[in-house]
């Protein structure tokens, strides 16, 4: 880089950081004017024709994924296994211990094919449930033979 582009590149710099300073000072005031604004709201008011006044909206935040946390399947791993098939070879590979949304990212993670998340979601609760009522059945019947 020459000389002539290096000093160039300085100026804008400088610019761009005069700016900067600029616009965060303006950040500032306007921070203000909306927090004495929301204060000034705050106060009951006498309404109109003894309405009360509309509540503040509180912005909603944003859910996490119930599926974070699913351990990190390859792709392909379960590429044209059907859902039922691919759950219980997760459970076989990974242990029970995950929630189903967490198992349902895995699935999708490793190559599921599935007409929507929801859908496939309901499948492995289906799965799931159905393991369950078999094994517990299984279990009665052991201890009714003995």
């Amino acid at each position: 880089m020459d000389a002539d582009a290096r000093r160039n590149y300085r100026a804008a710099l400088r610019q761009a950081e005069a700016e900067l300073a600029a616009h965060e000072k303006r950040g500032e005031a306007l921070r203000a004017t909306v927090e004495g604004l929301k204060s000034l709201l705050a106060v009951k008011t006498p309404s109109k024709r003894g309405r009360k006044p509309a509540p503040v909206q509180r912005r909603r935040r944003r859910r996490r994924s119930a599926g974070a946390g699913h351990p990190e399947v390859p792709a392909g791993t379960f590429k044209g296994i059907g859902p039922t098939a691919a759950y219980r070879k997760f459970i076989e590979m990974y242990g029970d211990s995950y929630t189903v949304p967490q198992i349902r990212d895995a699935l999708l993670q490793g190559g599921v094919k599935s007409s929507s998340s929801t859908s496939l979601l309901t499948g492995i609760h289906s799965v799931r449930r159905r393991d369950r009522l078999k094994a517990e059945a299984e279990k009665r019947a052991s201890g009714a033979s003995e």
